[in-house]
């Protein structure tokens, strides 16, 4: 998919910020193609559809996330890097006398030591001050395309910003290059294009919709964010959920808050793996009493040293034994496992008691919002897509 979105981001000449809200035959003949050389079947309504609702995550990046239409990742390319780079993959594919398009040779500017004096040395924080973006915005590096040193920079990844202060006449050399046969390659393309009725502008809005969908529909919470991340747009939506509503949910959903408070339990520690086995063979053959005395050990969850189980909550001093306890299926050991300490413990629980999570338990609370907010999201979702179609006459 992240591929197919790169493709059809080749289609772009940023920046051109129209929305479609209408395609022709030709249109959704090229993206069909597209999509089919990806093994991604989709209908003539299906794919209308998802065209359209590109468009709609388009003018909504707009609104929300305008940075969003510039660059995705503060330490990647920008989005107009993408375009230029996968627009030779797609034209070429499409049209294989483009092939015949040469790349031009350019020689660098500047020499290594003027081309680092100009950057000087790269910011801590990765961001450049507007007074030097202005004063590189002055430097022109080609007149076809215009291209100035600002622009190059910019577009960059931040590691192939850094070279370039450090001097790299070679990756600036070759970015040049390759943005000038993307000017000569587009403008042959075009011709192509118009005859078989598709233009470059068009094709812009359907590409940008699809390149930006992933994010945006991460951004207004239909999509899991990297991280478990959540946009200003999620939070706000969070924020404004009321108390009412997380007890509702409480009620509806209560056995899902419903936890093992209390296990009668054994743990033992070895100073060897091997000893640990043992134990652990032992202790499923004759059971918690009988493989304690034969390893001549304790119960270090009791403090009767002649106790098999003990009964234990998670607030047992012994936390980290605790924890595998309550992590363990009931009436079977765990396999020795390495303590923090590089001991060897082998751990067995059983007659778990069961209690609930208090209404009012930050843990009801962070699961009630985590669900609720999905749920505000998707409705909210659907109504501002129902309102966007009502306003550009879009029938789906």
């Amino acid at each position: 998919m992240y591929y197919l979105v790169l493709l059809l981001a080749g289609c772009l000449s940023l920046p051109c910020w129209a929305s479609l809200t209408q395609l022709t035959k030709p249109e959704l003949a090229l993206m069909q193609s597209l999509y089919q050389q990806q093994d991604r079947a989709l209908s003539g309504t299906e794919l209308n559809k998802h065209l359209l609702e590109n468009q709609f995550l388009l003018a909504t990046a707009r609104q929300l996330n305008p940075d969003l239409l510039k660059q995705q990742s503060s330490v990647g390319f920008d989005n107009d890097y993408h375009v230029r780079r996968m627009m030779v993959t797609l034209l070429i594919h499409q049209f294989p006398a483009l092939k015949s398009v040469p790349k031009v040779q350019l020689e660098a500017p500047f020499d290594a030591a003027a081309l680092s004096g100009l950057l000087g040395s790269y910011p801590a924080d990765g961001n450049y001050q507007p007074e030097q973006l202005s004063h590189w915005a002055q430097i022109k590096l080609l007149d076809t395309p215009k291209v100035t040193l600002a622009q190059l920079l910019t577009s960059q990844s931040m590691q192939n910003r850094f070279r370039l202060h450090q001097g790299d006449t070679g990756l600036l050399t070759h970015q040049l290059i390759e943005w000038r046969y993307y000017a000569d390659l587009t403008a042959a393309a075009a011709p192509l294009l118009a005859q078989q009725g598709l233009a470059l502008t068009r094709l812009n809005a359907l590409a940008t919709g699809e390149l930006l969908r992933p994010p945006m529909l991460a951004y207004l919470g239909i999509k899991a964010q990297l991280h478990g991340e959540r946009s200003p747009y999620l939070e706000a939506l969070r924020e404004n959920i009321p108390g009412s509503e997380i007890q509702r949910y409480y009620q509806r959903h209560r056995d899902d808050f419903r936890y093992q408070s209390q296990l009668s339990a054994l743990a033992v520690t070895f100073d060897t793996m091997e000893e640990a086995k043992q134990f652990h063979k032992q202790l499923g053959k004759r059971g918690p009493l009988p493989a304690l005395k034969a390893a001549k050990r304790r119960n270090e969850f009791a403090t009767d040293e002649k106790a098999a189980l003990h009964a234990i909550t998670r607030e047992h001093t012994q936390r980290w034994l605790v924890q595998l306890a309550f992590s363990s299926k009931p009436g079977k050991a765990t396999s020795p496992v390495r303590t923090p300490q590089g001991r060897w413990a082998v751990v067995y629980a059983e007659q778990p008691q069961y209690a609930y999570y208090p209404q009012d338990s930050e843990t009801v609370r962070y699961r009630a919002l985590e669900s609720l907010t999905t749920q505000h999201a998707a409705a909210a979702y659907q109504k501002r897509f129902k309102h966007w179609q009502q306003q550009h006459g879009v029938k789906l």
